[in-house]
């Protein structure tokens, strides 16, 4: 079983990485997949805020026709979206995707994965794409 906290954690620190690496795409791909797994953590400021990242880039993002990303879980349209980005990047894979640069996301997590998490998506890094 996922554990969401750390699933939205690995995409989380995927998405800061492509952002870094101006690999906008991949960046919007890991931010669904980072909004869905906060929306199953319980966290909705994060999944808001992976929403606002995504939009900002792309306006006409399948996101925009709902109010949040929960609504936009309900839907079946979003649902096969989701099912393509995990095939995409599933968390087994984003987790040795990490491994692979030496970040382990399952030490790395700490007891407020929020913050962690709000940590990775709102540095300053985030401003070199508007």
């Amino acid at each position: 079983m996922v554990d969401h906290d750390i699933a939205m954690l690995a995409f989380a620190k995927l998405a800061e990485i492509s952002q870094a690496r101006q690999q906008l795409l991949p960046r919007d791909k890991f931010l669904v997949l980072a909004g869905a797994e906060a929306c199953q953590a319980g966290l909705p400021d994060v999944a808001t805020l992976c929403r606002d990242r995504i939009l900002a880039h792309n306006p006409s993002h399948l996101l925009k026709k709902f109010d949040s990303f929960a609504a936009a879980l309900t839907s079946a349209d979003f649902q096969q979206l989701l099912k393509q980005l995990i095939r995409f990047c599933s968390f087994e894979r984003a987790e040795l995707l990490l491994q692979g640069l030496g970040i382990d996301v399952r030490s790395a997590k700490s007891d407020d994965s929020r913050a962690e998490a709000l940590g990775y998506l709102e540095g300053d890094i985030w401003e070199s794409s508007r």
